[in-house]
């Protein structure tokens, strides 16, 4: 399996997710909830975020500051994990919403930029073997057996 196809994969976990959170933010949760749920988002998020980082991204990272990208993709990284742990720290229902409600805005951008325009270009630029070589370690890390 190539990475691309890994994340890609992982992105759609995500998006379902997404939508089950965003529905669930007009029911009646309380704030603890709300922090229960984000935290298990942001356990997720930040596995995802740094295996792309370290696989994907440190392999395309040539490519990605040629295009003014690099600082992008760390930049939305780093603004989700920072809203997911706001919703850590928020004092209201409203306030932890208000969060959520963000980094799942911030999430749907990240992953379609990924996927409209990153994946494709190291579809693109990285060899066939190098995609699935990243493809293998990032089975490894999840814990995936590849044969």
């Amino acid at each position: 399996m190539k990475i691309t196809e890994a994340l890609t994969a992982e992105h759609a976990v995500f998006f379902a997710q997404l939508d089950q959170l965003e529905k669930m933010m007009g029911a009646h949760q309380t704030l603890g909830e709300l922090k229960a749920v984000s935290a298990l988002l942001a356990a997720a998020l930040q596995t995802h975020a740094g295996l792309e980082d370290d696989l994907l991204f440190a392999a395309l990272e040539h490519c990605l500051d040629q295009m003014g990208k690099l600082e992008t993709v760390h930049h939305d990284h780093d603004a989700i994990l920072d809203s997911l742990s706001r919703i850590q720290t928020a004092r209201t229902r409203a306030e932890a919403q208000r969060h959520l409600h963000r980094v799942i805005q911030l999430a749907r951008h990240e992953f379609d930029l990924e996927e409209r325009i990153i994946f494709p270009m190291a579809e693109g630029v990285l060899r066939a073997e190098t995609l699935t070589k990243l493809g293998k370690a990032w089975a490894r890390q999840r814990g995936v057996i590849v044969r």
